[in-house]
């Protein structure tokens, strides 16, 4: 029986024997939009005879280091855990160190829910980096929370290199960057290198127009110096046998992102691509579905405060293609906890949804890179769902 290895949007990776096959498989109308940055057809199931050739024919492509000469590079493939604390900047880093806006980003703490995958792919190495939720320090409150620091343990459990961000911020404070020490030291794999790295020092580098610092002067004088954050940082996680390098680093304005990616490449497995891809641009394992969703609750944690974004879990119901070309129909539902959640989120006469939709929508198009979206939102009370392990399972948050 063949042992499935890799599974992914659009393909099937498995192994029998001494004997690798891929082949895609049938999606649904759109699923395959961000199988790769160039916007591929659906194409369908593999027969017997065709899946044969294709194992005969891919094996003769696929890019593989022992059949690289000696004297060239040899190619590097494995997966980076991207793990810290709730807004150090993980969801931006990932997004910079792929070149693509993947996953949602905002200023709001715990915008991640779900493992994220983005893969970067160039002819000498395919880093495969999971964004994670933000780990929790204290007891989580509910069962979603739960979920999402399983799926942040497993993350970092399964790598072959585990990135640790932290910022400036957290490591002026013994308290948080301790507790997100010792959650390393007893969650990430023995035998993955980690690398440290203390994000948003482009706060300490730079100064406004009027020469006064970024940060402004309270809390310039809580941060202290860059050379003085990044020598705390070395003493705290520098004892670790685990730890190769602590390096600073502003993923939103890029410094430091380079030399970021050469040292994790380094630290690679030479390996061949672990997501083969006759154009080498696979981007994520992640449906399409799942990004509209994201989109739509980004927007959510833009428009509203308090507990409204934090309440509200958002499933597609509609994802196809419109009958003209490059249009998508898109339909959701968003969940809430109590009716008077639902209220606050709808607005007076619809103004906040309607609101919220067209943002959402604009940023559907732009992701997507359609002219058109069609977007119908609904909001729909599912009582204490994220407290509900049946409700937590249909959003994929526990197996």
């Amino acid at each position: 029986n063949p042992t499935p290895r890799r599974r992914g949007v659009g393909f099937l990776l498995w192994t029998t024997g001494s004997t690798t096959t891929w082949a895609f498989v049938a999606d649904p109308p759109g699923a395959r939009r961000l199988l790769s940055r160039a916007h591929a057809t659906t194409v369908a199931p593999l027969s017997k005879e065709d899946s044969s050739s294709a194992s005969s024919e891919t094996q003769k492509r696929l890019p593989c280091s022992s059949s690289r000469s000696a004297d060239e590079t040899p190619y590097r493939s494995g997966f980076v855990a991207v793990v810290g604390s709730a807004n150090v900047g993980k969801s931006t880093l990932v997004n910079a160190l792929v070149g693509e806006r993947l996953c949602i980003a905002t200023s709001k703490a715990q915008t991640t829910r779900h493992r994220v995958l983005g893969v970067a792919t160039t002819p000498t190495y395919q880093m495969a980096l999971t964004d994670t939720p933000g780990v929790i320090h204290d007891a989580p409150a509910y069962a979603l929370q739960r979920g999402m620091m399983g799926a942040a343990r497993r993350a970092c459990r399964d790598a072959e290199v585990v990135l640790l961000l932290t910022d400036i911020f957290e490591i002026s404070g013994d308290d948080a960057a301790a507790s997100i020490a010792r959650w390393l030291d007893a969650t990430a794999n023995a035998e993955a290198p980690v690398v440290v790295a203390v994000n948003k020092v482009d706060l300490l580098r730079y100064t406004d127009e009027h020469g006064d610092p970024l940060l402004g002067p309270v809390a310039s004088d809580l941060v202290g110096s860059e050379e003085r954050a990044m020598a705390r940082a070395r003493a705290l996680f520098g004892r670790s046998e685990k730890t190769r390098d602590v390096v600073p680093l502003s993923a939103a304005r890029g410094d430091g992102v380079e030399a970021l990616t050469e040292t994790l490449v380094g630290l690679l497995p030479v390996s061949p691509p672990v997501y083969p891809d006759e154009d080498a641009d696979f981007l994520t394992d992640r449906p399409s579905r799942f990004f509209a969703a994201e989109i739509i609750r980004e927007q959510i944690l833009e428009h509203y405060t308090k507990e409204i974004p934090y309440a509200c879990e958002v499933q597609i119901d509609r994802f196809k293609e419109d009958q003209l070309p490059d249009r998508l129909d898109i339909a959701a539902t968003i969940n809430v906890n109590r009716d008077s959640q639902k209220g606050i989120l709808i607005g007076k006469h619809g103004r906040a949804i309607k609101e919220t939709g067209t943002a959402a929508r604009q940023r559907l198009e732009a992701f997507f890179d359609v002219p058109k979206v069609f977007l119908d939102l609904k909001v729909k009370v599912k009582k204490n769902w994220r407290s509900d392990e049946n409700a937590l399972r249909a959003f994929g948050y526990l197996d």
